[in-house]
């Protein structure tokens, strides 16, 4: 459909980079990064801006994100109602952050946010699907129930860090609330049509605790649980290390998963390897590993994804200056779904494997 990566750039760019040329003079650090990740029938650009600032006691960041997408839709062969096209969409986020230290072992922890638009393309691709089959029903029982959708959502945080080592040995807890306005799902069958959840509402909360082990290792274990509306709760840990292997040399690695009832699970382990030529310039390399059963999807039964595994391996180059500092980062992306049970027969183009390339570019600077 002629689809071009590079169409989406022009407003999260613009957008961006007004805010940080007014957000440098009065804030204490600025960082910039922009994002392109592409395959052949998607396209995805986002640009970030971050900037920080000291407000009485409270040392406290902002960020802003904004971004577009692309996808070709095309319907399989059988479905009668499908019409392929081509359809763009945008999101908007603003987060806020603070972080006031009561003591020397004491730290309180607060944030919250709100963003605007579709999260992935995998829901507007499901939101156009549902448009197109069931927006104009006539006389059908419940055909009033289809409304355009308008995703957006809110989240709020709170937190307390204990240092219970002297510089060492940290433990923190942390809550959250956060609040969905989805594209819901439709079905429709003798009694006419119905529509799935419209709002989500999900409470987490996280259990951490970073320790320096040696004069070279660093390491940070996290337990999280997370309840979502009309979901069983979703249950993770992670156990993140940092590594200096040498004067010149530093690893990072994680390794991950989660599991909610009835039957999903994922896990995932990554590394990077990052050698530092001089105190200026510096190169990585990282990968990682990702599967899980199958994905839960907050529609009516025939959206649920199958499993799926990935595999990302990256190169990076890192450059540190006496003000600015810079990353450049190119990674292939491959994605392989399981084959899908027949109730999403109609998302076969959706649920397809992909080959996806991924380009960052990133700038900050302290003031």
């Amino acid at each position: 459909m002629n689809r071009n990566p590079f169409q989406t750039i022009g407003a999260p760019i613009a957008a961006l980079w007004s805010l940080a040329i007014a957000a440098a003079a009065p804030f204490e650090r600025l960082d910039f990064s922009v994002e392109l990740v592409d395959s052949d029938d998607v396209s995805l650009f986002q640009g970030n801006a971050l900037t920080s600032a000291q407000i009485g006691n409270w040392d406290t960041q902002f960020s802003f994100s904004a971004s577009e997408f692309s996808f070709d839709y095309v319907p399989v062969p059988f479905d009668l109602n499908g019409a392929a096209l081509s359809r763009s969409e945008s999101n908007n986020a603003l987060q806020i952050n603070g972080r006031n230290e009561l003591s020397e072992k004491w730290t309180v922890l607060l944030g919250g946010g709100a963003y605007d638009g579709y999260n992935n393309f995998r829901s507007a691709w499901l939101d156009e699907y549902y448009r197109q089959q069931f927006s104009e029903l006539g006389e059908v029982p419940g055909a009033e129930l289809y409304r355009t959708a308008a995703p957006k959502g809110y989240n709020a945080n709170a937190g307390l860090r204990w240092m219970y080592l002297p510089n060492s040995g940290y433990l923190q807890l942390t809550v959250s609330q956060l609040q969905d306005e989805i594209a819901p799902g439709y079905e429709i069958d003798f009694d006419g049509l119905s529509r799935g959840q419209t709002v989500l509402a999900t409470s987490a909360v996280s259990l951490s605790t970073e320790n320096v082990l040696s004069k070279r290792l660093r390491g940070l274990f996290t337990l999280r649980a997370s309840e979502t509306s009309e979901r069983s709760t979703r249950y993770g840990a992670e156990y993140a290390l940092n590594a200096a292997l040498g004067d010149r040399w530093i690893a990072r690695a994680q390794v991950g998963g989660s599991t909610e009832n009835p039957q999903f699970d994922a896990h995932y382990a990554n590394l990077a390897v990052e050698y530092a030529f001089n105190e200026s310039i510096s190169l990585y390399l990282d990968g990682r590993y990702y599967k899980d059963t199958g994905e839960i999807e907050n529609s009516l039964f025939t959206a649920a994804a199958p499993g799926v595994t990935s595999r990302k391996f990256g190169l990076g180059l890192k450059w540190v200056g006496e003000e600015w500092s810079g990353r450049a980062y190119v990674a292939p992306i491959s994605s392989s779904y399981e084959p899908a049970l027949g109730n999403v027969d109609f998302f076969q183009n959706l649920y397809q494997d992909r080959d996806w390339t991924v380009f960052q570019l990133a700038f900050s600077r302290g003031y």
